[in-house]
């Protein structure tokens, strides 16, 4: 007969895992542990093992850890007070942890302990908020603390090195006094940020990375204008015709409007009809910040002088000058007025527009005077491309003897002209 026992249907617990374990990172002397296991976690005990000397300084027993969030299955226990360790340092955490199940883990590196002194600043400013093309130094002033792991005490940092950053550039370091305050002056050159920063020396090894609040700065620029000193009254010319501009840049200071040197900008000519602009030149204003540039305009407009510095402290500055009316040139090529049977008068001739451009449409009036002085338009007519020129003609009835002519009116682009007077008896 075979004897034996009969084996339970036991089920084997799930041992703890311990998923990490770390200081805080806003109390660098607390230590935070998470653990997860198939029941709640009945204790806790951490060794810290010095990682320099790999020499086990202290155990932190189960009763010095609290529940900070989850369950007790699943989450999160922090020391209830800071470790007081006697030497700052890393220090390797090994942990041992028990279920409910009576399951048992050991994690020999479960994480570590960053037992230093964090960095906090305190009441920092600057002497201005804003800097302006002839002050452009800010001063940067405050307190340098270390907050301790042991006790969250915060204790001022005597003679500690502190970056100025502008823009996140460092530009001056200055030294703690003994009570940890510090004071330095920066250079901005834009609308920026400027921040104390202290970044890990070897000197302190154990005093790590802080920075203040960002400070921000602004920039008053300097007002700049352009005047115009010619042409600074509407004119006309003809086309072809050269005009000059004449203008000055100014800068506000506390004296009043002076010229400025330096600046540098460019001369549009800007169609009043609103085409393309040419382009008149560039220029870098001298000491007296006078420009002056002479363009032949191709139809009627006005300058524009601009200026716009790279330099974020000069406002930028611009101004047209008056209009400039360019006409361009219309003559009468020919002209005849000849009787016809029936006391009638027949009237020819051709018109050109020398300077390249004709209207869209070309009205001719064809006037009368009896003595060659008065004039009076009898009719109109239109000329009109006859393969050569711009031809016209008409017959006037009835018409007394004196003397006839040709008359073109002058409009926006062109101007006017007149033909030679003929004389028609009867």
């Amino acid at each position: 007969m075979l004897t034996g026992t009969s084996a339970a249907n036991a089920v084997e617990g799930q041992a703890p895992d311990v998923r990490w374990a770390n200081s805080v990172s806003d109390d660098l002397g607390t230590l935070a542990v998470s653990i997860s296991s198939d029941s709640a976690i009945t204790e806790i005990r951490a060794h810290i093992v010095s990682a320099a000397t790999q020499q086990e300084v202290t155990v932190v027993e189960n009763a010095a850890f609290a529940l900070v969030s989850g369950t007790p299955g699943n989450g999160v226990w922090h020391t209830k007070q800071p470790l007081d360790l006697a030497d700052l340092g890393s220090y390797t955490v090994r942990i041992e942890a028990t279920d409910a199940d009576g399951d048992r883990t050991t994690d020999d590196s479960a994480g570590s302990l960053a037992y230093y002194v964090a960095a906090v600043f305190e009441d920092v400013r600057s002497d201005r908020s804003e800097v302006d093309i002839d002050h452009r130094q800010v001063c940067v002033e405050g307190i340098l603390k270390g907050r301790w792991p042991a006790t969250r005490e915060l204790k001022p940092l005597a003679d500690h090195p502190v970056d100025l950053d502008v823009d996140y550039w460092t530009e001056n370091t200055v030294r703690t006094d003994a009570d940890g305050r510090f004071s330095g002056t920066v250079t901005v050159n834009d609308a920026v940020p400027v921040q104390a920063v202290y970044r890990n020396v070897n000197e302190y090894p154990y005093v790590l990375y802080g920075e203040s609040k960002s400070i921000q700065i602004g920039v008053r620029q300097v007002a700049t204008r352009w005047t115009v000193q010619a042409p600074a009254e509407a004119r006309t010319i003809d086309f072809g015709q050269q005009v000059t501009l004449a203008a000055t840049l100014e800068r506000e200071t506390p004296h009043g409007w002076e010229p400025f040197e330096g600046q540098s900008g460019g001369v549009l000519f800007e169609p009043s009809t609103g085409g393309q602009s040419a382009s008149v030149g560039y220029f870098t204003t001298g000491e007296d910040g006078k420009v002056t540039f002479a363009h032949a305009p191709w139809e009627t407009g006005s300058f524009r002088v601009a200026s716009h510095s790279d330099d974020p402290f000069i406002a930028p500055a611009s101004a047209n000058s008056a209009q400039i009316t360019v006409l361009r040139a219309s003559v009468f090529s020919s002209f005849s007025a000849t009787r016809t049977q029936g006391h009638g008068v027949n009237v020819e001739g051709a018109m050109d527009f020398p300077d390249g451009w004709t209207p869209a449409t070309i009205p001719v009036h064809i006037q009368y005077s009896r003595d060659g002085e008065q004039w009076a338009d009898l009719l109109t007519t239109e000329a009109t491309w006859s393969g050569s020129g711009y031809a016209f003609s008409a017959d006037i009835s009835n018409a007394r003897r004196g003397y006839f002519r040709a008359y073109f009116k002058a409009t926006e682009s062109f101007r006017a002209a007149t033909s030679e007077a003929v004389k028609v008896s009867r």
